[in-house]
């Protein structure tokens, strides 16, 4: 019904002067044979008061004195202003936005002309408002409705008195519709107000002792970018705070790992010095069977040892090389995805790297042990071999 009402509100003052008085609105024109006819209905009832030469006339009888002029006046339909200084002067509108309202002078009809320039500026400083109000650390009412001024508390103390015109919503907020949104999702709520309080003394706001919201407004371009950067390296570094946790905790489980590959192996390698130590002194000479068997079955038991052991550091190595694949997989996902905060952890992958380049080395002379454990004992073997009796010599 209002967005009628407005609308032919809106074509009538397209062709006469609408003003308003007070609770009333008037409108001054020259009678014509279509005056009545071309009248929209809201004007069309009994409430209506027509003035032509002094005289108050009923609505219906005014093409009875074609030629004259007419001043009607009649009760102001809900939410109409003449301009935007009315419309701004009365201070609800300062921090909440009618549901329905019309501006004589500028044309301007809510919600029918939302995307219009000074309009959806209005509503950004209105959210901006909105968010100042909300995240206060004192808010001055004067009404229910009605906001004096906010106060923050920071460095400093900071008060900003609500109170803008028509000249601050020549530029739009942007980035007010991003700050919003943030808000409204209710994580890390304490550290986003710390944040929009930063950007705010950052801006220098405090120091202007003149209007400092219309200060705020002119420069919301740099005060919405301090905030985003700043939140979006808030989150960045609290999500890499948690993901370095993580990969810190993998970090000791690969540090065991590692350490139980080289464990593995180090306990069996005790078997080497045994196994060399019993190749020199048991394996003697071939004299007769009891000798060559005695012989026989030390040195097959040592072979078998050996050869398990190598067998086993080759399967260390390759756990070796599986593991550090798997770390290093899951570093380069890391770096692709916090490649600004990757340095944090080069210590962590440099201590691992060192670890696995130990533990490689270890395992490559374990090896080197292992295979010579099995020549020296085949070549010790045939050593003691009767070769004089088996040439016939």
């Amino acid at each position: 019904m209002l967005a009628e009402t407005y609308l032919s509100l809106q074509r009538l003052s397209e062709k006469h002067q609408l003003k308003v008085d007070g609770q009333f609105l008037s409108i001054k024109f020259e009678i014509t044979a279509n005056s009545y006819k071309n009248l929209p209905d809201c004007l069309k009832i009994d409430s209506v008061r027509v003035e032509v030469d002094n005289l108050f006339i009923d609505i219906n009888e005014l093409e009875k004195y074609k030629g004259k002029i007419a001043l009607i006046k009649f009760i102001k339909p809900q939410g109409v202003f003449q301009s935007w200084k009315e419309f701004l002067d009365f201070k609800p509108n300062l921090i909440k936005c009618p549901d329905n309202f019309y501006l004589i002078d500028d044309h301007v009809t809510y919600p029918t002309d939302i995307h219009e320039s000074e309009l959806k500026h209005y509503l950004g400083v209105v959210k901006l408002v909105r968010l100042l109000i909300e995240y206060a650390d004192h808010v001055e009412y004067l009404s229910d409705v009605v906001v004096d001024k906010v106060t923050y508390l920071h460095k400093s103390r900071m008060d900003i008195q609500l109170q803008y015109g028509k000249d601050d919503l020549v530029d739009s907020l942007d980035g007010i519709t991003a700050i919003y949104a943030y808000f409204e999702d209710n994580s890390h709520k304490e550290q986003k107000v710390s944040i929009l309080k930063e950007a705010l003394f950052g801006l220098g706001i405090a120091n202007n002792s003149v209007n400092k919201l219309s200060y705020l407004i002119q420069n919301f371009g740099e005060f919405s970018k301090r905030f985003i950067e700043n939140y979006n390296l808030f989150v960045s570094e609290f999500s890499f705070d948690e993901v370095r946790k993580e990969y810190e905790e993998k970090k000791r489980d690969y540090f065991i790992k590692l350490d139980e590959i080289f464990s593995s192996v180090q306990s069996k390698m005790l078997g080497i010095p045994i196994s060399l130590a019993l190749a020199s002194f048991k394996l003697s000479s071939i004299v007769d069977e009891k000798s060559f068997w005695a012989n026989f079955f030390l040195s097959i038991s040592i072979i078998v040892y050996s050869s398990m052991m190598i067998m086993l550091i080759k399967n260390q190595k390759h756990s070796l090389k599986a593991l550090k694949s798997e770390f290093t997989s899951q570093m380069n996902r890391l770096k692709h995805q916090y490649s600004e905060q990757y340095e944090k952890i080069q210590g962590m992958i440099t201590d691992l790297d060192n670890r696995h380049d130990y533990q490689k080395s270890c395992l490559n002379w374990f090896y080197v042990m292992c295979c010579t454990l099995f020549i020296i004992v085949i070549a010790l073997f045939l050593w003691h071999l009767p070769w004089k009796l088996i040439l016939g010599i």
